[in-house]
């Protein structure tokens, strides 16, 4: 009968087996370095930082010559180097009865080592984060590498992903920040005919999202928009300006010969009231011109 195997930890399940559990202090993790001894060697000295809750099995693992280990310019010293050449040491060992807890400050503290031994610039990590490619800026021909290799090896993600993935995204809502910076990136931009044409064909025979299972009853069975045969209140008729104002009014000023101004909210108000229309009060605006019908400049608040 085989041995069951019991795992811990949220981030990633590692073997209860593989690890140590010191009492009184938790679960124990160590950070650790390899230093090259090679004298002659240009590289004599050099130092791989490492760090990990399972020192026995990280060690069995580097004892494999043909066993993957971390990153590329470790993994290009032990094919250069024998290992016999490397000499193992404890830096640092940390303990923490949350598995997960335990592999952050192993990683926090591992970066620090890199940066003390400068093992990324004159070492053998492959990045200033150490663990997995934190810290790392990824090259655009890098990107522009994979995004190839994943288009000609046909890649996609599996219908269950893709539900996933879905769900994840419809859960999270975006911070005030983000939204901040996302309005700030578009702000200026503007939609060459080739978007605007690539939307429309998108959008052609779809139907809107944003529209309620109750709403479109509504509308098969009434025709035409919910407003359609139907009173707006003066209330709801002021709800829908004030949004309106809000996303995208544009404060107008009018400028008469005599000095006096006259404010409006909206374009459009300005174009009621002086019997104009909004295309005559965007060209005043644009060309600074003087509108002969209404008598008076228009410039933007």
């Amino acid at each position: 009968m085989s041995k069951q195997i019991v795992t811990v930890g949220k981030r990633r399940k590692y073997n209860k087996d593989s690890l140590t559990w010191v009492a009184g202090k938790g679960w124990q993790g160590v950070v650790y370095i390899y230093r090259l001894d090679a004298p002659g060697d240009e590289k004599d000295g050099w130092v791989y930082v490492g760090c990990t809750p399972e020192e026995e099995t990280r060690k069995n693992r580097w004892n494999k010559p043909k066993s993957k280990y971390a990153g590329k310019k470790i993994a290009a010293a032990r094919r250069r180097y024998a290992l016999i050449n490397f000499k193992y040491t404890v830096v640092d060992t940390l303990y923490d009865r949350d598995i997960d807890k335990l592999v952050e400050k192993l990683e926090d503290r591992e970066k620090d080592f890199i940066k003390m031994f400068d093992s990324f610039e004159h070492g053998f990590n492959s990045n200033k984060g150490g663990t997995g490619r934190k810290g790392t800026k990824i090259s655009l021909e890098e990107i522009a590498r994979r995004n190839k290799t994943r288009k000609d090896n046909g890649f996609h993600h599996t219908d269950a992903a893709k539900q996933k993935i879905s769900a994840a995204s419809k859960k999270r809502r975006k911070t005030q920040a983000e939204k901040n910076k996302i309005s700030a990136s578009n702000s200026g931009k503007k939609r060459t005919e080739k978007m605007k044409k690539a939307q429309s064909d998108r959008m052609k025979g779809i139907e809107p999202t944003a529209a309620t299972e109750g709403a479109k009853k509504w509308r098969d069975k009434n025709g035409g928009g919910y407003w359609k045969g139907q009173k707006m209140s003066d209330e709801a008729k002021a709800n829908m300006k004030a949004a309106q104002q809000r996303c995208a009014g544009v404060k107008v000023r009018a400028k008469f010969i005599d000095g006096t101004v006259m404010d409006f909210l909206t374009k459009s108000d300005a174009a009621n009231h002086f019997g104009v229309s909004i295309a005559a009060i965007d060209y005043c605006i644009v060309h600074k011109a003087f509108s002969k019908k209404a008598q008076v400049w228009f410039e933007k608040i």
